[in-house]
């Protein structure tokens, strides 16, 4: 076997991440032992800022982007204090207003972008590819990993600040919903932004549907969320939502045990979907052009079902779309097809207790 070989399946819970020194990813080391209670060179810059006002630039990317840039925001908050009014412009007020920061909420054509109340005097720039992975090391033998984008901003910003924040891990609002869970539904998220590269695809996640119905005797419903109407369609025992906003997506992954989806803003958005209870589902992302340990919220319900090259750029924290790599030249280690639907069912039913 070759000493480069990686599994062809990575089955990846969400949650802390820890490893021993050698079996680190590249990252960069914390300049202060975190875990340890160790903090950060004081520099007085969260009392300036708080002093003079501030606002966050979550960029005119897409959905998933903006809601894994809302990490920075959180930080932000964290340190200038909560009692500050903070306004949200841009295209997703409804969904802004479904957050759990109190956000003040106003439509424009514009980025995303939250102010303090008061005139700002700092800007700050949520940038994904700036953040580096960050290692925390907690003895002479494991580190802590904090590989995913908003913890990677979170962390940046502290430095910045010069004060701890309180978040070990996580640090991304929720979005309330009123809908409660119904037992064995299924939500399946087939929108991308990438429909040739990046989607399991209709045929794909009916076969998930049927490993889980052949695995278990039970009264399982399912829900398939599309950007467009799919035709033909295989899923005839299915309620299909072609191009639903994403505030009404809310109510529906509520509703669920299980959501399973493209690496999408919508599953970002399942993994942080909040019942009036304060539970959500289970979440699986299925990843094969960017890393599973990058872009995701960092949830403990959040996991990943990974290509054998999404693991690769997990490891080197590579971006296939900023380091110009061709996904081709690894052919079916690449594909998310190739993923066996067999293995993903097991995988659900393993995090929802169903067997």
């Amino acid at each position: 076997m070759s000493p480069w070989t990686i599994e062809p399946v990575t089955l990846q819970r969400g949650g802390s991440v820890v490893v021993p020194r050698q079996h680190a990813p590249l990252g960069r080391v914390l300049p202060f032992r975190r875990a340890a209670g160790e903090l950060p060179s004081y520099t007085l810059g969260a009392d300036v800022v708080s002093a003079r006002g501030w606002s966050v630039v979550l960029g005119d990317r897409g959905l998933g982007d903006v809601l894994l840039a809302l990490g920075l925001l959180q930080a932000l908050s964290d340190a200038t204090g909560h009692d500050a009014e903070l306004r949200y412009e841009g295209p997703r007020p409804r969904l802004m207003r479904r957050c759990t920061l109190p956000l003040s909420t106003s439509l424009t054509d514009g980025p995303h972008i939250v102010r303090t109340g008061r005139n700002t005097g700092f800007e700050f720039h949520a940038v994904p590819e700036r953040p580096p992975t960050w290692l925390d090391v907690l003895d002479d033998h494991h580190v802590e990993v904090h590989a995913a984008l908003p913890m990677r901003y979170y962390l940046a910003a502290e430095q910045t600040l010069g004060t701890r924040l309180p978040a070990d891990r996580a640090p991304l609002p929720a979005f309330r919903s009123v809908q409660h869970a119904r037992p064995f539904h299924v939500v399946f998220v087939s929108a991308t932004s990438w429909p040739d590269r990046k989607d399991y695809g209709t045929a794909g996640f009916a076969r998930i549907a049927t490993a889980l119905t052949n695995g278990c005797a039970a009264p399982f419903t399912f829900t398939l969320i599309t950007s467009n109407q799919p035709e033909p369609s295989p899923l005839a025992d299915f309620e299909v939502l072609a191009g639903p906003d994403a505030v009404d997506c809310l109510d529906v992954f509520a509703s669920a045990d299980v959501v399973i989806g493209n690496d999408t803003g919508l599953t970002h958005l399942a993994a942080l979907t909040e019942r009036p209870d304060g539970t959500g589902p289970q979440v699986i992302g299925l990843y094969n052009r960017h890393s599973p340990a990058k872009w995701t919220t960092g949830n403990t319900r959040h996991h990943a079902v990974a290509t054998a090259f999404s693991k690769m750029l997990d490891l080197a924290d590579r971006c296939p779309v900023r380091d110009g790599l061709d996904d081709e030249l690894w052919s079916r280690s690449a594909r998310l097809n190739e993923i066996p639907a067999e293995s993903i069912a097991g995988f659900a039913n393993d995090l929802a207790g169903w067997w």
